[in-house]
């Protein structure tokens, strides 16, 4: 079903990513000279399968998700954890570059954030605005949260110190901030009603 299916394409693309990944991870540590080729075959298998699954919930019936923004909360959230976890655990010799980068993706998230708050304010459609409406009341608070975790953890702590300690907590606070998100993410989507169309002219 991959031709017609993202789950079965997510599937293959991260199955594939897993054993490429692995291959990567032996070659590393045997020190194979041309660990590049496979080093770049995983993050392409990574990055496809993260934007199969970001396509699964871009259907019609969730418009708060069926949008490209969609496509790039899910990779911005790779790009954020998935350095910031490596930098953790290896440290930053060779990659001092690595936490201003990681920061400076956390930037991108935030605008993002607003983009896609902006769009579900300022949109005619019903389910839209009442997806922004729950942000700005009933789900205020996570919200909020998910906003100062992901500044503090993607972009405070690790522009502040590149100590081991550091970088674990600002992992873990990431992390916590990115699990809102998703939280959000699910529990703030409006679904379509079949009587949205005559509500909306009513109103109108």
């Amino acid at each position: 079903m991959w031709r017609r299916s993202w789950l079965s394409r997510e599937v293959l693309l991260f199955t594939g990513f897993s054993a490429v990944a692995f291959l990567y991870a032996v070659g590393l540590w045997v020190g194979l000279a041309d660990g590049a080729a496979l080093g770049a075959l995983t993050l392409l298998f990574g990055f496809g399968g993260v934007t199969a699954s970001a396509c699964i919930y871009r259907v019609p019936s969730r418009p708060a998700w069926n949008t490209p923004l969609t496509l790039v909360q899910f990779n911005l959230t790779a790009l954020t954890l998935g350095p910031l976890f490596a930098v953790a655990a290896i440290g930053t010799t060779g990659l001092r570059w690595l936490p201003a980068a990681i920061a400076s993706v956390a930037g991108a998230q935030f605008v993002v954030l607003a983009l896609r708050f902006f769009r579900l304010s300022g949109s005619d459609a019903i389910e839209l605005h009442a997806s922004s409406r729950l942000l700005a009341t009933t789900l205020r608070t996570p919200f909020i949260a998910r906003g100062l975790l992901l500044a503090l953890g993607a972009m405070a702590l690790p522009l502040f110190s590149t100590r081991p300690i550091v970088l674990w907590l600002a992992f873990g606070i990431a992390l916590a901030g990115e699990t809102i998100g998703r939280y959000l993410f699910f529990v703030s989507a409006v679904p379509k009603h079949a009587a949205a169309p005559y509500l909306g002219s009513e109103a109108a």
